[in-house]
Formats: C-alpha cells, sequence, structure tokens
C-alpha cells in the first residue's frame, strides 16, 4: 500500500520538476528523496518521471499518478482536519430524541443557542414518545432524549427542565369553556381524547392519576397516536383532552385558535415533569456543549419570571390566564 509521504516527495519533486529543489521544499537530504521515488516507481512497476543529468520530465504514466496523488493527499488534509474538529468538539454530529411537547419551548430556543456556538455540528432530531425514548438512549442511537419523567436508571444522568402545567383543550363553545380553570371532577363523564397506551402510557399514568386521586372514573372516547391527532378529534367535537400548557397554546398559535378554548387543569399535585437524559459514557465530544446550552437557558428561565407572563401574553384569544397569575 502507497504511504502518504511517498507521495507528497512524488509530488514535490512534480512540481519543481528538479530533485535538488524538492528535496529542499520537503526538509530532507536528496538522496533520501531519490530513494523514495525509486521504491514508488517499483511499487508501481512503472516509471514516473523520465530523467537526466540536466532534466526531469513526468512520464505519461506519472501524469496520471500525479492528479491522483494531490486528491489523495487533499483528503488525507481533509480527514485530518475533521478528526481534530471533531475530537474538540468544532463539528460532527449530534442526535437529539424528543417528545412532541418540548418542541416549541424548550428546544426551539436551545437548538439555535446551540447552533450559535456550534454551527458545522449537523442536528438530527428524532421525534417519538418518551416510552421509545429510553431505548434508543441505551443503545446510543441517540445522544441526548428530552422527554417526560423522572426516570432513574444507572448510567443515565438527567437534568429537569420544568414541572410543566396541565390544560384543558376543548372546542370554543364547550359547556366548561364557562369555568375560568377545571379539575378532574368537572371532567366526570366528560367524553376524553387521550394518547394510545402503548406510545403515551407515562403521559397517561400521570393525568389519570389525577382523577384517582379525585375519584372519578375517566370516560375515553376516542385515542390517538399523535398529538396533532388528538387534537383535531377535539377540533371535530369528539371530546376534551389535556395537554401541557404550553403545547397547548403553541397549537392553538399553530393551528385553529379561534376554535378552541384552552383552560387550566388544577392538580392536587404539580403536573408533567420533563426533562433531558444523556448516557454517563457518551463520549460525543459536542454533547456536553448541548447539556451547558440548556442548562444555561434554564438558569436564564429561573431568573426571568417575565418570561413566564410573556408566554401567557401570547395565548390564544379562547384561554385564560391561570388563578394566581396576572398578564399585566
Amino acid at each position: 500500500m502507497l504511504n502518504l509521504q511517498s507521495l507528497r516527495c512524488f509530488v514535490a519533486v512534480a512540481d519543481h520538476l528538479n530533485f535538488t529543489r524538492a528535496a529542499a521544499s520537503l526538509n530532507m537530504a536528496q538522496p533520501a528523496l531519490t530513494r523514495t521515488i525509486n521504491q514508488l516507481e517499483d511499487r508501481l512497476g512503472a516509471p514516473l518521471l523520465s530523467r537526466d543529468t540536466r532534466n526531469v520530465r513526468l512520464t505519461a504514466i506519472g501524469q496520471l499518478v500525479l492528479e491522483e496523488a494531490r486528491k489523495t493527499l487533499t483528503q488525507a488534509l481533509r480527514t485530518e482536519r475533521l478528526g481534530r474538529e471533531m475530537a474538540l468538539g468544532q463539528t460532527g454530529q449530534l442526535n437529539i430524541g424528543y417528545t412532541a411537547f418540548v418542541v416549541a419551548d424548550p428546544l426551539a430556543p436551545l437548538l439555535r443557542q446551540f447552533s450559535v456556538l456550534k454551527p458545522n455540528v449537523r442536528i438530527e432530531l428524532n421525534n417519538n414518545p418518551t416510552e421509545l425514548q429510553l431505548p434508543a438512549l441505551l443503545n446510543a442511537s441517540v445522544d441526548a432524549a428530552l422527554m417526560l419523567g423522572p426516570i432513574s436508571i444507572p448510567g443515565v444522568l438527567t437534568c429537569k427542565i420544568r414541572e410543566e402545567p396541565l390544560s384543558v383543550v376543548m372546542p370554543r363553545d364547550h359547556v366548561l369553556a364557562e369555568k375560568d380553570a377545571i379539575t378532574a371532577s368537572d371532567l366526570h363523564k366528560v367524553k376524553l381524547v387521550v394518547g394510545t397506551e402503548n406510545q403515551w402510557s407515562v403521559y397517561r399514568r400521570a393525568i389519570f392519576s389525577e382523577f384517582d386521586r379525585c375519584g372519578v372514573l375517566p370516560r375515553i372516547s376516542q385515542e390517538a397516536p399523535t398529538p396533532e391527532a388528538i387534537f383535531w378529534l377535539v377540533i371535530a367535537d369528539l371530546g376534551v383532552t389535556i395537554f401541557p400548557t404550553s403545547y397547548a397554546h403553541h397549537l392553538a398559535q399553530a393551528y385553529s385558535a379561534d376554535l378552541m378554548s384552552v383552560r387550566p387543569f388544577v392538580t392536587q399535585k404539580s403536573g408533567l415533569s420533563t426533562l433531558c437524559a444523556w448516557r454517563k459514557d457518551n463520549l460525543n465530544p459536542v454533547l456536553p456543549t448541548f447539556i451547558q446550552c440548556l442548562k444555561a437557558q434554564l438558569e436564564q428561565e429561573a431568573s426571568d419570571p417575565a418570561r413566564v407572563l410573556a408566554a401567557l401574553r401570547r395565548a390564544p384569544a379562547g384561554s385564560r390566564t391561570p388563578p394566581g397569575l396576572s398578564a399585566e
């Protein structure tokens, strides 16, 4: 197999058409350069240079080999540069798993901040429910997973994002839209649209536990695999649903705020917990920057309560401010 040094020597001789000047450019002795060229020609089984005491010229084969040698050296330099950049976290790829509930916030601003710091890193997004996020994280299909929690798994580190309040989403003219806030007791015998058990088990347990605390049996009328499908079943007046408040407002802004109402879902315990999880043994050099961006964003949110009010001001026309918070 040819080595890069012999190709560098050949290219230098081809550029200078003079062994003395080529050796000087390579900072090596001329006899050593001559031996390298001879060995290269022996390896290829053909003369690359036609030389006499006064002139050095490329042979026809030498012309072809020179073209390929330049390509090989250029690719080798590129490979070396990319390797160094990846080792320093300047380039590479980051695979992120996420649930739909974190798309608008915090994922979108988080990716924006990360891309400023690592503009040459390719981001691969994988949208899956929490039930599929953990297997993907454990088999290293994703570097980080933004999902529902809490979780406790050996070798997996987590960063809590927030306790997400919940809201009831319903058609605008629904009878419960007259209320300022809704409890599980208010949903007694009210038709519910929920996610399918195989993909929404974590979410269903969190929601139905509140019904259990109130002694109410949820009346499930429809099931769907995605938040968007659930949303449109609600708009079709096939039931109401319960979403994280930020996601409910995101849907209202993105689709049909004039067709729906959003009301706070009052719970005895806190709402849903969202978190970011990653494997402790993950060696992706760009992952620490992603985690640092997430923690910096959370610290900024904690020190800026006005951000919550700003989100409320962007709430759709059919929504109301939760009790205890003023939008002014």
